[in-house]
């Protein structure tokens, strides 16, 4: 009788182990895309993951021009190639033929823009020779308005939306106008660190710290330092350029032109860098090892000198963008894998594959004047709401 009990207990400790075991192999093969198939019989076939996420949420998604579910959702498909196309009320849609393998997922991450854009003034007495920070947080620019004379001179926007909401982003009078300094007749440049200004005339040459006050005491003519002070400049911009040329494959690194830090620009997660090429070349294909969940958008590996492209540094895939000619104001529009552009006279927007490109604004604005707000929702530009109007900073909320 033990014996027969010890038999007994021995069979269900057997059978519970295979169990667990069977069950955990089925989980890891429906975790892997593996789905039981009982079409030409019982059996298992693989497929490929679809994981459709958006911002905002709850779009809805077609495959195939098929509505299927809505954001954020994951689908099983077989492996082949689809069309995904994600759209939403009240904003732009996103498209994109994608190659869905098996045991791998594919990843939308699909950033929606507003189809009609909301237009916010900054300033309302003019803004001349606006310049940016290189690091986007801070606009500087000059008022010369014949209605509000005293209250010319020299302002700064911060483009920071975690500042005091009754401040927030108020142009803030840094300088006014003094005898001899009439601030419109000047052009702004930022240093490398964002932290100085070099305000420069005709005649005369400012260099402003801008967390220190500014008066007429301390205003000094550093039109003899000017070559030494430019000098200064590029050497650190050529030195912040060194660090981020090191986080490339050194493949790429002799590819890409350094003459402006404009030439070189990573992504916010800088896992996709945004480069001017310096010359012809081929980039060898796996300089790095790609993933299995590698893109399948048409790669650009044989780069022409003068055009900008976009390298994934996870994927090592590098895709084409445009020319150097034809595209200005080309930045990355932060916290999302997007670039914007001017480009025949339009505000656009495309992903870093070069796919889904729209436009964002085409009224009258200046083309280089076009700058990103630090959380990548708005674009700020300079701009008239009607001809003969003052031009003025205008916040766009595009997302």
């Amino acid at each position: 009788m033990p014996q027969h009990s010890t038999k007994r207990s021995l069979l269900i400790s057997l059978f519970a182990f295979s169990f667990i075991v069977i069950t955990t192999y089925l989980i890891t093969l429906i975790a892997r895309g593996y789905r039981f198939d009982l079409k030409k019989g019982p059996g298992i076939k693989a497929t490929g993951l679809l994981s459709a996420t958006s911002t905002p949420k709850s779009a809805s998604v077609y495959i195939n021009d098929k509505l299927f579910t809505a954001t954020d959702d994951t689908i099983n498909l077989p492996p082949d190639e689809y069309q995904i196309k994600i759209v939403k009320d009240g904003y732009l849609p996103w498209q994109k033929t994608v190659q869905i393998k098996k045991e791998t997922v594919f990843q939308t991450e699909t950033q929606l823009f507003r189809s009609v854009p909301d237009l916010r003034p900054l300033t309302f007495t003019g803004a001349l020779n606006p310049a940016a920070s290189p690091d986007l947080s801070r606009i500087v620019y000059a008022v010369a308005s014949a209605s509000a004379q005293k209250d010319n001179g020299l302002y700064l926007i911060e483009l920071n939306d975690n500042l005091i909401p009754l401040t927030r982003n108020t142009p803030k009078l840094i300088a006014p106008n003094y005898p001899g300094v009439d601030w419109s007749k000047f052009t702004f440049s930022f240093s490398p660190d964002s932290r100085e200004i070099l305000a420069t005339s005709s005649s005369l040459s400012y260099l402003l710290k801008i967390d220190t006050p500014i008066s007429q005491q301390n205003l000094f003519d550093v039109t003899p330092r000017l070559p030494l002070i430019k000098e200064e400049w590029n050497q650190q911009e050529q030195l912040n350029l060194s660090v981020k040329l090191q986080k490339l494959p050194k493949e790429l690194q002799e590819l890409i032109s350094t003459e402006s830090s404009q030439h070189l620009l990573f992504s916010t997660d800088e896992d996709k860098v945004l480069y001017l090429a310096s010359k012809d070349a081929q980039i060898e294909p796996e300089i790095i090892t790609p993933p299995p969940a590698q893109s399948t958008q048409t790669q650009s590996r044989d780069i022409k000198a003068g055009s900008y492209y976009v390298y994934d540094i996870k994927d090592d895939t590098n895709f084409f963008i445009g020319s150097a000619e034809s595209l200005t104001s080309l930045r990355w529009l932060p916290n999302s894998n997007n670039l914007i552009f001017v480009a025949d006279d339009k505000l656009q927007v495309t992903e870093y594959d070069n796919t889904n490109q729209h436009t964002l604004f085409a009224g009258d604005f200046k083309h280089d004047t076009v700058f990103p707000w630090t959380d990548g929702n708005k674009i700020v530009t300079l701009t008239t709401p009607y001809q003969g109007a003052s031009y003025n900073l205008f916040a766009i909320t595009i997302r």
